[in-house]
């Protein structure tokens, strides 16, 4: 029987949310310009949020190749001076 009351209770607020009375509200140009800003700006946050997340999940599968890369530095800095010692030579 409570759980009846419930659903009837229900019912009767989405009804009542329903009702359209006259709001007597007016809605600039700057509004609609806020609004179209605030759509932009969350969907570029959502963009960000997802690379920054999907370079941490990259990362997880990358880290022998950013142990390596060290290496890779010092070889070619050896290489920029063993062709230096050639040209003066």
């Amino acid at each position: 029987m409570e759980h009846n009351q419930i659903g009837i209770k229900i019912i009767l607020l989405a009804l009542l949310a329903t009702l359209s009375l006259p709001a007597n509200a007016y809605l600039d140009p700057g509004t609609g310009s806020i609004i179209f800003q605030a759509i932009i700006a969350s969907v570029v946050m959502g963009f960000a949020t997802i690379r920054l997340w999907w370079d941490k999940f990259l990362s997880l599968f990358s880290s022998r190749k950013n142990a390596k890369e060290p290496d890779q530095q010092k070889t070619e800095s050896e290489e920029v001076v063993a062709t230096d010692k050639e040209n003066k030579s």
